[in-house]
């Protein structure tokens, strides 16, 4: 009883309590109030994983450009109510019906009607192209570009958003050829290739017609071994040294490349089946072998590359 009388008179409180239902902090000996109505530092949610995290997760979505409204969209209820659930006093009424009327015509406007059908068509074509998620986002901006500068008038959406994702693909290096591309969008390359050209030059979007890396996803579809991969790319390496990729088929040198490779490791993959899986003629793939020859000479061991 002695050491509570002190406790209480000399604040000397060594063992306090907090109460989470009332906020407040007490003395477990003298049961004294300490402190009341305490704020919590904590954000009260317990997390073990990321599905948890983003399912408690208080801020909503992340802001995503290929989303027409980036994920920033809120509309005002029709309820007359406000914040704290008072009904809105007369006087307000129309004041706030004019306001959800220009509300909801300012989200049905062309700009955004457009955008809305235009990121549709983006995650069709992302989903059967395998794109990442930041090519994605890019091709959103190149397309929202194109928007504000009006170059999309006298293209269809389809078309202007392919030329959109292919450029995204050629500026980060992502393999994805105008063939997939147009196959993807269903139309023509020549249409494709037009709208390209016509996106790159009123931009003036920096694009490299040899910075895509074709080399894995070609090897693959011949079924090729890792070290014929390696080699192709080194032979690639070298030509890109000379420049003398320049206006060539990116595709068509990669092919060239990995049957010369081929050939060096007793892999031997016929010209025909090259052509057919990369969709390139065999007169071209025979012109890159001619131009790969010097480059490859150095690498190859004395093996017959006559074609």
């Amino acid at each position: 009883m002695k050491q509570i009388l002190e406790c209480y008179f000399n604040d000397n409180h060594t063992s306090p309590i907090t109460d989470t239902t009332t906020g407040e902090i007490c003395c477990s000996d003298c049961g004294i109030v300490i402190k009341e109505k305490t704020v919590e530092q904590t954000n009260g949610l317990s997390t073990f994983s990321n599905e948890d995290f983003l399912k408690n997760a208080r801020n909503g979505p992340p802001s995503k450009i290929a989303m027409s409204n980036m994920s920033k969209s809120s509309i005002i209820s029709k309820k007359n109510v406000d914040a704290v659930g008072k009904r809105i006093v007369a006087n307000n009424k129309a004041h706030f019906s004019r306001m959800r009327l220009w509300d909801s015509r300012s989200k049905n406007s062309n700009k955004e009607r457009n955008l809305m059908r235009a990121f549709t068509v983006l995650d069709a074509h992302a989903s059967k192209l395998s794109m990442p998620e930041n090519a994605k986002e890019h091709a959103a901006y190149i397309y929202r570009k194109a928007v504000s500068k009006d170059i999309i008038r006298g293209s269809s959406i389809p078309s202007m958003m392919a030329a959109s994702v292919f450029a995204a693909c050629k500026q980060l290096g992502i393999p994805r050829s105008m063939n997939d591309t147009a196959k993807v969008a269903n139309m023509s390359k020549k249409k494709l290739s037009r709208t390209y050209k016509r996106l790159v030059k009123n931009l003036e979007l920096k694009v490299s017609s040899f910075e895509a890396d074709y080399v894995s996803k070609i090897s693959n579809s011949l079924s090729v071994s890792e070290k014929t991969a390696r080699l192709a790319g080194k032979i690639i390496h070298d030509l890109k040294k000379e420049h003398l990729h320049v206006g060539k088929n990116p595709i068509g040198i990669t092919a060239a490349s990995l049957y010369l490779s081929a050939i060096n490791y007793d892999e031997h993959v016929p010209i025909e089946k090259i052509s057919k899986k990369t969709n390139i003629s065999t007169v071209t793939i025979r012109k890159m072998i001619k131009l790969l020859r010097p480059f490859a000479a150095k690498y190859l061991k004395s093996i017959d590359l006559s074609v």
